[in-house]
């Protein structure tokens, strides 16, 4: 697998990729007081910016070393990125809570208990009890401090996410992807994921090209398809219509993807495609630090692309996936 590397460390140590050679990186991170994963523990930061901790990354008693030991990892990734990359971010939210379960403050407590059926949250002192964290939001707004340029703040609408057994408020079906870049300018291809005009739109421009009519531009103003009638028009006139495509938006709806794999956090390989095909081009470097399960990886060798992931565990998983992506490829 030459254009596949795995380096199984933690993310806190300095990572063996060179400065400025990634075009793109997409990851998920362990969200704050999910799950207890089966990767052993790591001592976690120790200077003047957090205090050091020994633990699972995600396990912190406090959601704002959560934040602090997020900004230590995403500093490696300001390194490591091209400075015409992109860095996709999937974070997950919280809500406060007045259980003290907290597998990573009790790990000995709680280490025969399925650790996807419990609240593993510990109550935080400065939040009212029931309240979203909004640890998303946090963690944007400290890497725009930190130098970062939010582009987009992606919505990962879920059709078909968990169940959850709330009834005092609406049932989550979205999730934040944020996009960040190092500058101003950087390489994005819109064309490689729009999304295809409407059959009415299609239909409307075709007949106004054959009879030659006056096209109406506020009678059409919010044409089908997500374009505007002036849109349809100038696309049409330029013969780009059918098959540039609309733009897909930051709104993404793509059902989870089941799996017969033991990790619990796998997203579905449309979704990284998505981000994927928009920020790269063939035999470039992808990087997830973060890399669990592979499916990052594994979308990335399916479009010729060359992958490096980062984690403590799943070696297993992620050879099994890999080495069949590999023989499909062959």
């Amino acid at each position: 697998m030459d254009n596949i590397q795995i380096f199984h460390q933690s993310v806190f140590d300095t990572w063996p990729i060179e400065d400025n050679s990634i075009q793109s990186i997409i990851t998920s991170p362990p969200y704050w007081g999910l799950r207890k994963y089966d990767i052993p523990d790591v001592v976690i930061g120790g200077n003047n910016n957090c205090h050091a901790w020994k633990g699972q990354y995600g396990l912190e008693p406090s959601y704002k070393d959560y934040i602090e030991h997020t900004l230590l990892w995403c500093k490696e990734v300001y390194r490591v990125l091209r400075d015409d990359g992109i860095f996709f971010l999937n974070i997950g939210d919280s809500y406060q809570t007045q259980s003290d379960i907290n597998a990573g403050k009790n790990p000995e407590k709680y280490a025969n208990l399925s650790m996807n059926a419990i609240t593993m949250h510990v109550k935080q002192q400065d939040l009212p009890n029931k309240c979203r964290m909004l640890i998303p939001e946090r963690i944007a707004i400290a890497l725009i401090d930190n130098g970062w340029t939010l582009r987009n703040h992606i919505i990962w609408h879920k059709p078909n996410g968990m169940p959850e057994s709330t009834k005092d408020r609406f049932s989550k079906k979205w999730e934040s992807i944020f996009m960040f870049v190092k500058n101003e300018k950087y390489y994005f291809d819109l064309d490689e994921i729009r999304e295809g005009i409407s059959p009415n739109s299609i239909t409307r421009v075709e007949s106004f090209k054959r009879n030659n009519e006056t096209f109406n531009v506020d009678k059409h103003k919010k044409g089908e398809g997500g374009q505007s009638g002036m849109e349809v028009l100038r696309n049409a006139q330029n013969g780009k219509w059918l098959t540039k495509g609309k733009n897909p938006g930051d709104v993404w709806q793509i059902n989870p993807q089941p799996s017969s794999e033991k990790h619990f956090a796998m997203w579905p390989e449309k979704l990284v495609e998505r981000m994927l095909l928009c920020s790269t081009k063939e035999n470039d470097i992808i990087l997830d630090p973060f890399c669990g399960s592979a499916t990052t990886l594994k979308v990335a060798v399916k479009n010729n692309r060359q992958a490096i992931g980062i984690d403590l565990g799943y070696s297993d998983i992620q050879e099994r996936k890999l080495n069949n992506i590999q023989k499909n490829i062959i």
